[in-house]
């Protein structure tokens, strides 16, 4: 029973001493966020801006400094240097977007027309232009590209272009205008004032009424015509028609006929004919 005592103290007491090393080694259970341990104790980091010049020992704590120009610090740190601002590479298409100081970075970005060709953005490439009859249908950033679509319809773009959306077709009747021709994905509605076109239908109705009597007037002289040449055609058949008519009414006579004469008939004539001379 008592050797079974003394086994359950040492446990209890060797649970005790490791529990007192894991928070000898745990200086983070001691020490907040704005500082760290060292020889035993907690030190103070520096702040944002800073770096440590002199670490903290034990009879004094951490000695802080400013960062060196062209050099950031965002946090508080026990680092004894400053992270160098970034460059931009003009040459890449980047440029400062935004000033670094001693608490920040520099941010740079692509230049205009241009955007990132990676998620790390170490170069830029051109934005994508929209051609005629496509709209932008969502412009480019400085990390992605354009999105072009073609014009629906009722919408046209008549220019290229890397930010231009579809504009709609003009509405001839709100501008008092009257529709000509109608739109295409490249081309506008084409209208024209409603005088020109009124002007176009006044010229067309006197023309239309010349070219009617115009051709009553031709129908009417041929009519006249065609008449004409029937009645020259009546007057030409009538006098036969009346002969016929008379030659019907009247009777035929009878003719006589003429015998030839004999020779005895001939004498008796010539001698008369003497005597009446003598």
């Amino acid at each position: 029973m008592r050797a079974a005592g003394r086994q359950a103290a040492w446990a209890a007491g060797g649970g005790l001493l490791l529990a007192l090393a894991c928070l000898a080694l745990d200086p983070e259970q001691k020490c907040n966020r704005t500082q760290y341990e060292a020889h035993g104790k907690c030190c103070s980091r520096c702040p944002p801006g800073q770096r440590v010049s002199v670490p903290c020992s034990n009879d004094s704590d951490t000695a802080c400094a400013s960062c060196r120009p062209q050099h950031f610090q965002n946090g508080w740190t026990k680092q004894t240097v400053c992270t160098p601002h970034r460059y931009c590479d003009q040459n890449a298409g980047l440029v400062v977007h935004i000033q670094g100081s001693a608490e920040q970075n520099v941010v740079c970005r692509c230049r205009n027309g241009t955007h990132c060709s990676s998620r790390e953005c170490q170069s830029c490439r051109e934005n994508k232009v929209c051609q005629e009859g496509e709209g932008a249908q969502q412009t480019a950033t400085d990390t992605t590209d354009t999105v072009c679509a073609e014009c629906p319809v009722g919408f046209f773009s008549n220019i290229s272009s890397a930010t231009a959306s579809c504009q709609p077709w003009s509405s001839c009747w709100a501008a008092g205008l009257v529709h000509k021709t109608d739109g295409t994905r490249s081309t506008d509605v084409v209208c024209e004032e409603a005088h020109r076109s009124r002007s176009l239908a006044l010229a067309l109705v006197p023309l239309a009424a010349v070219i009617v009597v115009l051709g009553g007037l031709g129908l009417l002289l041929w009519r006249r015509r065609l008449h004409r040449r029937e009645l020259q055609k009546q007057q030409k058949n009538q006098p036969a028609e009346d002969d016929f008519e008379e030659d019907k009414g009247c009777p035929a006579l009878p003719v006589q006929e003429t015998l030839p004469m004999t020779q005895e008939a001939e004498g008796k004539d010539s001698r008369l004919a003497e005597q009446e001379h003598a």
